[in-house]
């Protein structure tokens, strides 16, 4: 299969305690940790402490089969991936020091074709796209003890023509689902089906089910006010620039577009991902000639996108996901034709992108889909505190005082150092 043709049946646009030692007398790894899905087979595993990336020990670790969509658990201990020709999805913990290891089932039954994946940020549900072309679904799991996935029931909902992108509302109310078909039989079917999530986290479709696009979109990133949805779209066309839609979140969840109701993107736009602090937003654009480009946008009043100057930055070959870090200082962007992770420097006052050095780190075979562990909030464990562990919590003034608030059991956090 061409590797258009491969990555357009498969887009989608688709945070771990403290610092540990590996083993005894080795160097701690602290938060946050980032994740790829490699298309090879494997997930590829990095500290980010500090922002520049740096591979764990071991680099990655096997998933079941090809991978493609990925997504860290609200609470930091889970990692889960779409296994789109396996129909499973993976299922890891995150130890100490933020490596992988696979959960007791290692994998659980998905629809036809995995590709997207989204935990909800309470952290009891997770939602799966299966891209199976006009018969699309999306899979719905409760998370268990120990973040293990059990189907709800009923186990999956029809979604629309080739489902690929999928987000949650921050309120874990509502889902979107983006269905990046663009016609069959002449008859226009790209749209982005809407969703209530209620009791249990149980999806049931909202009126209207599905909200119509006029080309092919494919990420979708919630806005953290959850007043706004912004799509990738990339356009009816082979070459054709793409753009990015925007829409208004009403007090029901349903969407509306914005006007206008989009802003260009570049060719082929895919990853779609908002900063921490609601101002800026990323897009891939993953079919740019010799290489690929990274748009930026600032988030103006109301949400409405406009352009950052400049408008776009250079990134790898074929540029597939992109993540920010919790912080907001670092993006990173999966390469899936040159095999590595693109990281940048936000700048603190434009939002603007700039290369790290070094601009890249090395990933597994094809990687596609990224995602940051978020920072955990308090210490649950004495290990967590040490080998300067305590100074990422933000709010002690030395080891000793966060491990004496570990041995007190958790009470009464303190305000600051």
């Amino acid at each position: 299969m061409r590797e258009g043709n491969r990555r357009r049946l498969l887009g989608c646009a688709a945070l771990a305690v403290l610092a540990m030692c590996f083993v005894e007398g080795a160097p701690s790894q602290a938060q946050p940790f980032v994740y790829v899905a490699n298309q090879a087979g494997s997930v590829s595993q990095y500290d980010a402490a500090g922002g520049a990336l740096s591979p764990l020990a071991p680099a990655s670790v096997a998933s079941a089969g090809e991978t493609q969509g990925l997504a860290v658990s609200a609470d930091g201990k889970s990692v889960y991936v779409a296994n789109p020709f396996g129909n499973t999805v993976s299922q890891y913990d995150i130890g100490p020091g933020g490596t992988l290891s696979p959960k007791t089932p290692p994998t659980v039954g998905a629809g036809d074709l995995p590709v997207g994946i989204a935990v909800s940020p309470d952290g009891k549900s997770v939602y799966v796209t299966n891209a199976i072309f006009c018969s699309g679904t999306v899979s719905q799991f409760d998370v268990g003890l120990g973040g293990a996935l059990t189907p709800k029931s009923p186990p999956t909902v029809t979604a629309g023509c080739h489902p690929t992108g999928v987000a949650v509302s921050p309120g874990s109310d509502s889902v979107y689902v983006t269905n990046s078909v663009f016609s069959t039989a002449g008859v226009a079917q790209a749209s982005i089906s809407q969703y209530d999530a209620g009791a249990g986290g149980a999806l049931t479709a909202k009126s209207p089910a599905s909200v119509t696009t006029p080309s092919n979109p494919l990420g979708i990133a919630v806005s953290q006010d959850g007043r706004s949805v912004y799509v990738a779209d990339v356009g009816d066309a082979p070459n054709q620039l793409g753009d990015v839609l925007q829409f208004d979140v009403g007090p029901d969840g349903v969407l509306a577009f914005k006007a206008p109701s989009s802003v260009p993107a570049d060719n082929t736009p895919d990853g779609i991902v908002i900063s921490p602090d609601g101002n800026s937003v990323y897009v891939t654009n993953n079919f740019v000639f010799g290489g690929g480009l990274v748009s930026q946008y600032d988030v103006g009043a109301g949400g409405a996108l406009s352009p950052k100057t400049p408008a776009t930055v250079v990134t790898g070959n074929r540029p597939s996901g992109v993540a920010v870090s919790p912080d907001g200082k670092s993006v990173y962007v999966a390469n899936a034709v040159d095999d590595n992770v693109s990281q940048y420097d936000v700048d603190p006052v434009t939002g603007a992108l700039s290369p790290k050095i070094p601009a890249t780190v090395a990933a597994g075979g094809g990687p596609q889909a990224i995602a940051v562990s978020p920072l955990p909030t308090l210490p649950t464990d004495k290990a967590q505190c040490k080998n300067g562990g305590w100074k990422t919590f933000g709010v002690f003034k030395n080891q000793g005082d966060c491990v004496s608030f570990v041995a007190a059991g958790g009470k009464n956090p303190p305000s600051g150092p």
